[in-house]
């Protein structure tokens, strides 16, 4: 079984024996630029979550923001894609990470080179990575996912050894920065404005609240999630909700099918298409989910939340938390439809255990995370914004030639 396991990593590295090779040769011609941070996704097609502020941060500041995303795993990268990788990583001294990557945990960055990964969740929920070996979903045996980083941001210095240990790495790379994501809850504005803009695109009667069902999905990543929809009877919830609530139903991005009784009664909303998670919170008034970690953002508005779990104790067993469920469930905790209607009537915000559970994992969070992230974890290893460009500037007056040239016209 060992000799097995052994061979899956090696299996691992072959299968990212192009970005090896082509990451190689590319430090050879290709020399690192000042200012230029690369972001790079396998879970997105667009920046979004905590890659967004810290993007729209870094261009304000003049940095050369440069980007390779692909919606998800399934996606075939393009061949020009392919080369354009291995050439960015070649030339950026900061590459930015948000999620499983797999191409880059097989190489061998050059030193000095940050890489960042600023995961996309808050808090420390449910375990993942090297807190799972030997469980499934696990690593393999001699798995280097994730051991590379250089650095790693976390919502509070409570859950810092939490993600050392999912990680592989030590505990002083793991930084309690904050959130970046989270820094628009605490502008007061833009959570109203977000909350009459979203009410507006799906017609949410002025009498009536939002209630938003967000479950996380089922399975051991992007290739089996799903979710049981059937565990909920979806005609006893309006009938009983439908006078006070409207109800959101927004799956995790993982799992496309949406029940059928959510497009068919003027009760429910399929929010399945709308990207943008913390707006969709900002409007909503009670939350309803299970083990996933949008109760940490959406804690910090200080809202109510039901805990829909039907499997907890399977799910305890398969998957697990770093702390007692118990830790986590600051609302009613459901295993049943009408379980569910009631803990929906009984929730209440602005409880003491909801106040304890936000400073117990996100601490950090206060409003000021992006300029953190990038005053202690970017701006230094990135160079000076705008350095490469004056100096090939200062090169073209001095030999008539254009900058491109000097450097091959690399993207």
């Amino acid at each position: 079984m060992q000799r097995n396991w052994s061979v899956k990593s090696v299996l691992q590295t072959l299968r990212q024996s192009f970005y090896i090779v082509g990451y190689k040769l590319a430090r050879l011609f290709i020399a690192p630029r000042d200012g230029l941070v690369l972001f790079l996704s396998d879970s997105n097609a667009e920046l979004v979550n905590n890659q967004k502020p810290l993007a729209d941060e870094l261009t304000a500041r003049g940095y050369d923001v440069r980007t390779v995303l692909r919606p998800s795993l399934r996606t075939k990268r393009s061949l020009r894609d392919h080369f354009r990788l291995c050439q960015l990583m070649a030339r950026a001294k900061v590459i930015v990470v948000d999620d499983f990557y797999p191409m880059i945990y097989q190489i061998k960055l050059r030193p000095g080179t940050q890489l960042l990964q600023i995961w996309h969740a808050s808090g420390a929920f449910k375990t993942m990575g090297f807190s799972r070996a030997g469980k499934p979903g696990g690593p393999i045996t001699g798995s280097k996912t994730h051991k590379n980083y250089t650095a790693a941001i976390v919502s509070s210095p409570a859950v810092r050894a939490n993600y050392a240990e999912a990680f592989g790495i030590d505990v002083s790379k793991v930084h309690a920065t904050g959130i970046p994501r989270t820094d628009v809850f605490f502008n007061h504005s833009e959570v109203a404005g977000a909350a009459k803009d979203i009410r507006n695109k799906l017609a949410i009667p002025e009498d009536r609240k939002l209630a938003l069902f967000a479950p996380t999905f089922r399975g051991n990543g992007q290739v089996t999630a799903h979710y049981p929809t059937e565990w909920i009877d979806w005609k006893e919830l309006a009938t009983q909700l439908g006078d006070e609530y409207v109800i959101g139903y927004k799956p995790h991005p993982f799992v496309s099918s949406v029940p059928a009784e959510v497009s068919s009664s003027d009760v429910f909303r399929d929010l399945s298409a709308l990207r943008d998670t913390n707006r969709v919170l900002m409007a909503t008034d009670l939350l309803i989910t299970d083990y996933s970690s949008i109760i940490f953002d959406y804690a910090l508005l200080d809202r109510p939340t039901v805990f829909f779990c039907p499997d907890l104790e399977e799910y305890i067993s398969s998957r697990d938390f770093y702390y007692p469920y118990e830790r986590y469930a600051f609302g009613p905790i459901a295993r049943t439809t009408s379980e569910l209607i009631e803990g929906v009537r009984e929730a209440r915000g602005d409880t003491q255990e909801l106040h304890d559970f936000v400073e117990f994992f996100c601490g950090s969070c206060d409003g000021q995370s992006t300029a953190r992230v990038i005053d202690e974890l970017i701006a230094p290893f990135a160079g000076i914004p705008g350095q490469h460009r004056r100096r090939e500037t200062e090169r073209e007056h001095h030999t008539g030639s254009h900058p491109h040239a000097a450097h091959g016209g690399h993207a």
